[in-house]
């Protein structure tokens, strides 16, 4: 070519080294599948910009693991939304908690407005379960600790915390009235255990129990919920985990009414459980106030008076009931040996329980509702009422007392030596003739009785043998023999001397005090077996009446008046020269009549029943003395008490 000319094609020199390092300089290349070629750098640097060759497997195997990661990417979006109400609502649980907040309990007051309980305010340990260390071990430590400070067995505060939930974010008391230091000390712990709660809360106090331990029958006392109690429908949902709720007397029989409603509030917390704020709040409602027929001023006296006469004698058992004959409010219910219901209010000790168990004179037994006794001759005014109404007698049938009867080989004595000579009705009443009453009850030679049959007939109608609906629990019954029972439970026929027995009050006839208080009650008013109540009404908090409860007669005129008036007659002359004649000088006039009751093994049980102002009764007094001996001893000169501060402070005129 001539120089300067243009070759677009370089000729090579025949430079042998050149050659052979430009093929050096050339690269193998090779795929993923092991294929390749020698490539110069030009050639690789293209190849790898435009992509190896990529064959059909390559693409299938790619498209399909991008398939399979979008749909697994779609299914957990879906499941993410999906829980997403659930997660919501467990943040909200975590940061907005919902808490009961328990209303004032209601009071309760005796007639007269003088008040018998009261809320005491105090502070409490409380533990949110669900604040717990979620670590068993851990957990466990953590309610130890908190418990020692407390002063609590940390066996029975992890015990309830289990039977109230372990995750629960209500709180749960484990312990109630704790002092300050301790507030203090657990307040500190909190920022190491931030399930401790310190709330205010109250307790339940009876002012006058200690002055007056009978009363603590009457009022019952308060325990703590337990997790069967918050199975039932009508508690669940309206009381707190350990919440207080009557156990025993009126506390349990108007818990209802007493408790009031819960309010709701709604909390914001932080992350250590700590209430931040109130999001909603729903204020509770007061339970209502209940006002009784208890008169305490009279019942003071009585128990003062059951109290002098016991120590005196060297007894520890007795009952006193006294009741409103018009209505069948009870004015006074006494059985002691009592306890102190402000113990178990406040937390009662297990080995002070057990004392209390254990005690052989029995002190949490309510003798006077639920003892069950022979009346004795008490029993001979509803036997008199029975024979004038069937016609055996009549005010004017006489009986020849001398000393007993005699049938067959059996005699059945009177009590007097003797005998009382020639008795009517109401001198078989002043002087408890047994042999009246033997005939009249059962017959004698031609003069036929009542018969067992007849004489069940007027104990039934005058109230023994079942409840009479006193609004206490755990009310007894009483008991009337029948021929059928002693068949079918001792396995012998009845004979003739059971009916005598049963005629004087005696045998298997079983009374309890407050039936007594019931049949001397409807002797007095004429025929009318009233309902025995406590409860007289219910007030709001500025002492207005919202509900009375009205007197309710389970019974009206049993026995015509015509026959109790001679039954009444008969009472009175028990004052006035028969047994109980001490009560003469009681500055009105009563009636009543005395009764020994015999017990097996033991001395008598002492009676006596009887009411006034004769003329326009106002009250039955029944006062029971165990192994006594005798009721014109021991039993009558306590009801003289209880009717001379009636006649001075509340006799109606």
């Amino acid at each position: 070519m001539n120089e300067g000319s243009h070759n677009p094609f370089p000729v090579l020199e025949d430079n042998l080294g050149e050659v052979s390092a430009a093929t050096g300089s050339e690269t193998w290349v090779e795929d993923v599948y092991g294929e390749g070629a020698w490539m110069s750098p030009d050639a690789t640097a293209a190849s790898e910009f435009i992509g190896l060759a990529a064959n059909h497997r390559r693409l299938v195997a790619f498209f399909a693991a991008l398939v399979v990661l979008i749909g697994v990417l779609w299914v957990k979006t879906g499941i993410l939304m999906a829980q997403s109400g659930s997660f919501k609502a467990r943040s909200d649980m975590n940061r907005i908690r919902t808490i009961m907040t328990p209303a004032a309990r209601g009071t309760i007051f005796d007639r007269y407005g003088i008040q018998l309980t009261d809320n005491v305010p105090d502070l409490q340990l409380a533990v949110v379960p669900a604040d717990l260390p979620s670590d068993e071990t851990a957990r466990r430590a953590a309610i130890a600790k908190i418990s020692a400070l407390a002063g609590v067995d940390p066996a029975a505060s992890a015990a309830t915390l289990n039977d109230f939930g372990a995750k629960g974010y209500q709180p749960v008391t484990l312990a109630a009235n704790i002092s300050r230091d301790q507030a203090v000390d657990l307040t500190i712990a909190k920022n190491d255990y931030p399930a401790i709660r310190i709330v205010n809360g109250t307790h339940r106090f009876y002012g006058l129990v200690n002055t007056f331990p009978s009363l603590a029958h009457l009022l019952g006392y308060m325990g703590r919920i337990t997790a069967d109690d918050l199975k039932k429908p009508e508690i669940k949902d309206n009381y707190q985990p350990t919440d207080p709720i009557g156990r025993t007397g009126l506390e349990y029989v108007y818990e209802a009414d007493l408790v009031g409603k819960p309010g709701v509030k709604k909390v914001e917390v932080d992350a250590m459980g700590n209430e931040v704020g109130t999001v909603g709040q729903t204020d509770p409602v007061p339970g209502s106030n209940l006002r009784l027929t208890i008169d305490t001023a009279l019942s003071a006296a009585a128990e003062t008076s059951l109290r002098a006469m016991m120590d005196k004698t060297h007894l520890t058992r007795g009952a006193v009931v006294v009741e409103d004959v018009k209505t069948g409010g009870i004015l006074t219910l006494i059985s002691l040996p009592s306890f102190s219901n402000n113990d178990f209010s406040q937390g009662i000790s297990s080995a002070e329980y057990k004392q209390l168990l254990n005690d052989p004179d029995h002190p949490l037994f309510n003798r006077a509702i639920s003892g069950m006794y022979p009346p004795g001759s008490t029993a001979k005014l509803m036997v008199a009422a029975g024979a004038l109404a069937e016609g055996v007698i009549t005010p004017e049938t006489t009986v020849n007392s001398v000393g007993g009867l005699h049938l067959g080989q059996w005699f059945f004595p009177d009590w007097k030596a003797g005998g009382h000579g020639i008795t009517n009705v109401t001198k078989a009443i002043a002087w408890s003739v047994n042999t009246f009453f033997y005939t009249v009850g059962g017959g004698y030679q031609s003069f036929v009785g009542l018969g067992i049959d007849r004489l069940d007939k007027y104990f039934t109608l005058f109230g023994i043998g079942k409840p009479l609906g006193i609004d206490l629990p755990n009310e007894a019954a009483g008991f009337v023999p029948t021929p059928a029972w002693k068949k079918a439970v001792q396995g012998v026929v009845w004979y003739i001397g059971d009916t005598y027995h049963v005629s004087i009050g005696q045998g298997d006839l079983l009374t309890t005090p407050l039936q007594m208080a019931s049949w001397t009650t409807t002797v007095a008013n004429g025929g009318t077996v009233w309902q025995p109540h406590l409860a007289d009404a219910f007030m709001d908090d500025s002492g207005k009446v919202v509900k009375t409860i009205k007197p309710k007669a389970l019974a009206t005129r049993i026995v015509d008046d015509k026959y109790l008036a001679t039954v009444r007659a008969g009472m009175r002359e028990t004052v006035t020269g028969g047994s109980a004649q001490s009560l003469k000088a009681v500055a009105m006039d009563v009636a009543g009549k005395t009764g020994t009751a015999q017990v097996s093994g033991k001395d008598n049980h002492a009676w006596f029943t009887g009411f006034g102002p004769y003329e326009d009764p106002q009250i039955a007094v029944i006062v029971l003395i165990e192994q006594g001996k005798e009721g014109s001893s021991v039993s009558v000169p306590v009801a003289r008490d209880i009717f001379d501060w009636w006649a001075k402070n509340r006799l109606k005129k």
